[in-house]
């Protein structure tokens, strides 16, 4: 199917109608740039999920024991509380674009939350824009701030892995970003909404899954809290 060059804008949809139902399928979108900018409600700081013409960003909550996991919709900017309390904090004064960014969790005792392609297509994910969690920076960087978990030294890391999901959430080829990289020398710390490529992850996609990993590993799982927020998500799509 023959595609054209257009140019890039935050939020934006190219060739593609809106009818009373959502999208009209039928239309080519060309290229997206998600800014996550819908649907946050007046004076909340976070909202869980997310939704677009295109993609679904899922979530769950347990009401019962007062635990989630997945993506939330967010708008703060606390720099200064590295503690649980403020887990919806990006550790920088803004979003990449706009006000609001998504922040995703992964609770590795759980089922992950995907990123679900809402329309069959042949999509190509192109760049992610990343940066740590208030709460995830002050643990790595400051000793006593989180109980459970250690200050990173050397050797240590932190790895955010996209995977493709094919038919039927088969786990296809999968992308690597370490957001903290203190192996072999480096000291990087993705704290500048850093630009990550996920280029492979391209085709006929159900969806895309997302998990992170951390070098400091205790007896019951992982002691890094196991966040990172996104903004800024490229990609083009044609529909099948």
């Amino acid at each position: 199917m023959k595609r054209l060059l257009i140019l890039l804008v935050p939020v934006f949809f190219a060739g593609c109608a809106m009818d009373e139902e959502g999208l009209n399928v039928d239309n080519q979108v060309l290229a997206v740039i998600d800014s996550f900018e819908r649907n946050m409600p007046e004076g909340k700081s976070y909202v869980y999920g997310y939704e677009d013409d295109i993609l679904d960003f899922q979530y769950f909550v347990n009401e019962e024991y007062g635990y989630w996991g997945g993506f939330a919709q967010c708008n703060g900017y606390n720099m200064e509380d590295g503690t649980y309390a403020n887990q919806y904090s990006v550790y920088n004064t803004s979003a990449a674009t706009g006000n609001s960014y998504l922040l995703y969790y992964y609770d590795s005792y759980n089922e992950p939350c995907d990123i679900l392609c809402r329309y069959f297509g042949n999509y190509q994910f192109t760049t992610v824009r990343l940066n740590l969690t208030t709460y995830t920076y002050k643990s790595i960087t400051e000793e006593d701030v989180n109980t459970f978990a250690r200050a990173f030294t050397e050797g240590d890391y932190l790895k955010v892995t996209f995977t493709a999901l094919m038919e039927n959430k088969t786990e296809g080829v999968s992308t690597e970003c370490y957001v903290v990289d203190y192996r072999e020398g480096r000291r990087f710390v993705a704290t500048n909404w850093d630009t990550f490529d996920i280029s492979a992850l391209s085709g006929e996609l159900w969806g895309i899954r997302v998990r992170i990993e951390t070098s400091d590993v205790g007896e019951y799982g992982a002691n890094t809290p196991l966040y990172i927020c996104m903004d800024d998500l490229t990609f083009t799509v044609d529909f099948l």
